[in-house]
Formats: structure tokens, sequence, C-alpha cells
């Protein structure tokens, strides 16, 4: 093994499906291109942003990471299967480790995934940072997301009525959070 390479069999980020890396300025091409331009950035962002080149959005993309490389605000995290092939990501954001706080966003080529790297993130947050409640919410029609968090055992905390525009309507923001001691309960 070469002085740079990682020994696998004691990483800590890895489960029997995916392991989890920080993201790199080049995951661009399996993690954002075909997507920005579509209803799914929606579901994700909350927005539709005007159509773009995938030279503007790759840029943005790119300084997104540099940005949060060293972030204590943001962790950015990309899933892939023991083999190396890119399968998501995720990021951990709004920390706040006075209230024991964070957000927490995933997505996958599969749900399998999703899942997967987001129990090895929830870990991370909750047994090595010593969080203690992650929050997010879902638009109330999304599909994509929404599933996956109920399946890593977040429970629905609130509505936010109308809160989102979006195709000349208001949507409302539905919220789940999970608890440290819900988490490692599973």
């Amino acid at each position: 093994m070469k002085a740079n390479e990682i020994d696998f069999s004691k990483y800590f980020w890895q489960n029997d499906l995916v392991r989890v890396r920080r993201s790199k300025p080049e995951d661009w091409n399996q993690q954002n291109g075909p997507s920005y331009n579509s209803e799914e950035r929606f579901f994700t962002d909350y927005a539709q942003e005007l159509p773009t080149d995938n030279d503007v959005w790759k840029e943005e993309w790119e300084n997104y990471v540099k940005a949060n490389w060293n972030s204590d605000n943001r962790i950015l995290l990309a899933f892939e299967t023991h083999d190396g092939k890119y399968v998501g990501g995720g990021n951990l954001h709004g920390i706040n480790e006075r209230n024991g706080t964070f957000g927490m966003f995933v997505g996958a080529d599969e749900e399998r995934y999703a899942i997967a790297g987001a129990k090895l993130m929830l870990n991370y947050a909750f047994n090595e940072l010593r969080l203690n409640n992650c929050h997010t919410g879902f638009i109330e029609s999304d599909t994509l997301y929404q599933p996956v968090f109920v399946k890593l055992g977040f429970k629905l905390e609130g509505t936010r009525r109308q809160q989102v525009f979006h195709k000349g309507q208001y949507w409302n923001e539905n919220l789940y959070g999970l608890l440290a001691e819900e988490f490692n309960a599973q």
C-alpha cells in the first residue's frame, strides 16, 4: 500500500454498502451536471434557478466545495461504493455546537445508497461531534427526499404553511427532526 492510500479494512466512514469521503470539485460530473436544470432542483433548494449552461454550474459547484472545505458550519460528503463508484452525497449544515443542532441533506442514485450514507453521517454527528438534534424540511409534495428521512427515523415536527412559492402556488414546508437517542435506539 502506498503512503497516501487509505486502509479501508479499518475505515470509520464505511458500512456494508457505501463508504463516505469529503466532496471534491471533480464530483461535479457525477453529482450535479444533469439535474441542475430540472424540477428536482426545486425540491432540493426550494428554488428554480434560471436556465444556464453546465460550465457556469460547474464553476459554482467547485467554488462551493472549496469555500466549505474547512468550514465549521457545513460538511460536504460524497458516497461511493466499495469499488470507488460515486453514487451520491450529502451534507451536514447549520451546525450549532452550543445547542447541539444541525441540518442534513442526502441524495443518491438509489434510495439504499442515500440511507446507507446518511446513517454514517448521522453516526458521526451524534456520536463523534456529540450533537443532539438533526432537523430538515421538505415541500409537502416531495416524493424524492422525504421518504428517505422517514425511513431513517425522522419524525414530523410541524408544518410551515404556504412557505414556498413555485409554479404559481404556495407550498407548505413540513419540518422533520431526529434526536440522538432516537437514532442510537434503532
